[in-house]
């Protein structure tokens, strides 16, 4: 389950497991579940400056972006050529990386 604690706070995932089996032997199935969630995520990266992080920081996720956003230095070109038109100046681009 993923839930925001409070608006700064980010998201948690709260694991809690009463089956009686260790809840290690069931982090694989969690960290497959976490992935699935994860890869339905959209971040609206419209008017974010991305400039300070390195080209190997950026999250591996689905984003929409616009003549607006910043990108770090050297990943502006690969990112508009994996990237598509989805509205007037704005764009999808699947898996950011």
């Amino acid at each position: 389950m993923l839930r925001k604690i409070g608006p700064w706070s980010g998201a948690s995932m709260v694991v809690r497991d009463s089956s009686g089996e260790s809840t290690a032997s069931r982090m694989g199935e969690i960290g497959q579940s976490l992935a699935a969630v994860l890869a339905t995520v959209v971040l609206d990266l419209t008017a974010a400056d991305l400039a300070g992080l390195g080209p190997d920081r950026l999250p591996g996720v689905n984003a929409i972006w616009s003549s607006g956003t910043v990108w770090p230095p050297g990943t502006t070109d690969r990112i508009r050529t994996s990237s598509r038109e989805v509205g007037p100046g704005v764009f999808l681009v699947r898996h950011l990386h």
